[in-house]
């Protein structure tokens, strides 16, 4: 198991710092393997660990369920499409089972919000809580997606994040809802940007 989830990280942090350096000092200067893919990947094996599932499947989901994000060419309204495809011909080039091929493919399309009723497998679920819970410790960098790169106000950054967490709290299962309440009341009742920038799950 180690051996191709080393292989398919060494290949999301290749991609992920040759973005990097493409867009260096620009808006949308970006790292994503060491700005989002980490953090997901510890969620999912955080809370993978309690439950019965493929955990090779889901580690490597959760390596390459944004991979296209790396290639700006892509239409990133579809990331979760194009991602499943990257990932599927990454996989298939090492040989990897065509079942769990087929399966990883099923996690990294259904984790968009759109395809929520297409989930059946617990691999799927803990995708979605991992990449939701991402998020939540991750506000400084949806302020800089909002006010950088989509050049919104301060108010209206507020109201993004808010959106957007509300999103990811409601997309999340009940459990793993229950970490970040406190901190989502925390976001809902604030009524500027300082008062969540910092914010962090505990």
């Amino acid at each position: 198991m180690d051996n191709i989830i080393e292989k398919v990280r060494q290949i999301v942090i290749d991609r992920s710092n040759k973005f990097y350096e493409e867009t260096k000092g620009t808006k949308d200067e970006y790292n994503l393997y060491e700005d989002h893919i980490v953090s997901v990947y510890s969620f999912a094996k955080m809370i993978g660990s309690t439950k019965f599932l493929d955990s090779e499947v889901l580690l490597l989901s959760a390596l390459l369920h944004d991979i296209s994000m790396t290639d700006r060419s892509l239409d990133r309204s579809k990331h979760n499409e194009y991602s499943a495809e990257i990932a599927k011909e990454i996989l298939e080039g090492y040989n990897y089972p065509k079942k769990k091929i087929e399966h990883v493919y099923k996690c990294i399309l259904n984790h968009s919000s759109s395809r929520k009723g297409f989930r059946t497998t617990r691999e799927e679920a803990v995708l979605v809580d991992s990449d939701c819970m991402s998020h939540f410790v991750a506000i400084d960098k949806l302020y800089n997606l909002a006010h950088n790169v989509m050049e919104l106000d301060n108010t209206e950054s507020l109201k993004f994040i808010q959106n957007k967490l509300t999103k990811d709290y409601n997309e999340m299962s009940e459990n793993v809802r229950n970490l970040v309440a406190s901190q989502y009341d925390k976001v809902m009742n604030a009524s500027s940007i300082d008062e969540i920038i910092e914010l962090k799950t505990k």
